[in-house]
């Protein structure tokens, strides 16, 4: 096997060094960029606050709203109940109730 001058070029370690300086690989690491997003997530987090306290009044309506039907549909259960009461008892005899013209 012959040995060739290329390709031990190429294996050996690197005698220069660039001079120039490096440039930036990521646009985060500038300051700019991250007070801009840091603003814009600060204002967005504003709105979010908003809108939750705005869900949160809806909700507290809607939980009165179904609180005033339940209790109207228990006072209208005790009417039904009572009144039900009431029929049984005088159609079974025990009640009577007679109504006098005139009187």
């Amino acid at each position: 096997m012959t040995s060739d001058p290329t390709n031990s070029a190429q294996n050996a370690p690197p005698i220069e060094f660039p001079q120039a300086t490096p440039r930036e690989l990521y646009s985060t690491s500038d300051i700019r960029f991250v007070m801009l997003e840091l603003g814009k997530l600060t204002s967005q987090v504003g709105r979010l606050i908003e809108d939750v306290r705005g869900h949160g009044e809806k909700v507290d309506a809607l939980r009165h709203q179904v609180t005033f039907v339940r209790g109207a549909l228990w006072v209208i259960a005790g009417v039904v109940a009572f009144l039900g009461v009431a029929a049984m008892w005088y159609f079974s005899g025990k009640l009577s109730i007679t109504l006098k013209p005139g009187a």
